[in-house]
């Protein structure tokens, strides 16, 4: 179960700012780790859940990031005439530069960046090519990869979440 809140207000400041924020923050999404290789037997290679120290990882084992965003807007119109006013603003988004995969998180274990010792039996990462030298996995937090936000096109956490950005403009009515 995923929880939501949303808050959203404009704040008329005086000297004629206006100052809104959109806040929204989410609890963290489920997912699965899963192997490409057939674990269970039934000749399905796609979607077996992936076996760690010999355990078999459950559906919804694995819990994304919390979901935590700020984006403001600050503004002030003037007025020229009756019919012709200017609104300049800057916006300002992600604001406190939080890093949010949510859910985006690598789930095949042969897609990592590290590779694993054993796609039937995950114990450890590799260190090297030839996986002479190896890093044992003693937690499953190890195992949540953030995927880059464009898929994996760059590579596992490439681009995750949207960063702090910031934009200014202004809107002409007449």
């Amino acid at each position: 179960m995923t929880d939501r809140a949303v808050i959203a207000g404009t704040w008329r400041a005086p000297g004629g700012f206006e100052l809104a924020l959109l806040g929204q923050a989410e609890s963290a999404r489920p997912f699965t780790l899963t192997t490409p290789v057939d674990v269970n037997g039934f000749g399905d290679t796609l979607d077996d859940r992936a076996v760690v120290d010999g355990v078999q990882t459950a559906m919804d084992e694995f819990r994304g990031k919390p979901y935590i965003q700020f984006d403001m807007r600050v503004s002030r119109p003037v007025h020229f005439s009756e019919r012709w006013q200017l609104v300049p603003f800057i916006e300002f988004f992600n604001l406190f530069n939080r890093n949010n995969p949510g859910a985006n998180f690598v789930t095949n274990i042969a897609a990592y960046p590290q590779p694993v010792n054993n796609l039937y039996n995950v114990t450890a990462f590799c260190l090297n090519a030839a996986c002479t030298a190896t890093e044992p996995i003693t937690s499953l937090n190890q195992l949540r990869l953030p995927a880059g936000a464009l898929g994996d096109f760059f590579g596992p956490g490439t681009t995750v979440g949207i960063p702090f950005a910031a934009q200014i403009g202004g809107r002409l009515t007449f």
